[in-house]
């Protein structure tokens, strides 16, 4: 059994270190991650042009989020799958396949939260160029 060390600056700065060590290899190595997070930043700044209300850009900043962190649990797992059994096996893709269901849901509900806060924004830009 582990003692619990006592809390240091040091400590939980090698934490950060290692989880932002995470974000990097995800970025380089995951085309999927690179997506997501691009399409993160592309609605965070959309949600800036188009001047948001704060809790709309709360709910769009939670819906990157929680797609990201999706895409990272299922990089995670696929990892860790493919370490443990590197060939193809039954239970091994169940298990990548439910954990590829998460980051699709993730998606699919940012994106309804897209459509609910964006369509009035864009409507109201485009019924400006659109009306004569």
């Amino acid at each position: 059994m582990n003692k619990k060390s006592k809390f240091s600056i040091k400590t939980l700065l090698n934490s950060f270190k290692h989880a932002l060590r995470g974000v990097k290899i995800a970025v380089k190595e995951e085309d999927n991650a690179k997506i997501h997070l691009g399409i993160g930043i592309i609605m965070y700044v959309l949600s800036a042009v188009l001047k948001l209300k704060k809790m709309e850009i709360v709910a769009v900043l939670f819906s990157i989020g929680f797609v990201v962190v999706a895409e990272l649990f299922n990089s995670a797992i696929e990892n860790l799958c493919d370490f443990v059994q590197p060939n193809h096996h039954k239970q091994i893709k169940k298990i990548k396949d439910i954990s590829a269901a998460a980051v699709l849901i993730s998606a699919i509900t940012a994106f309804i939260i897209g459509v609910l806060i964006y369509t009035d924004y864009l409507m109201n830009i485009a019924s400006r160029f659109l009306t004569p």
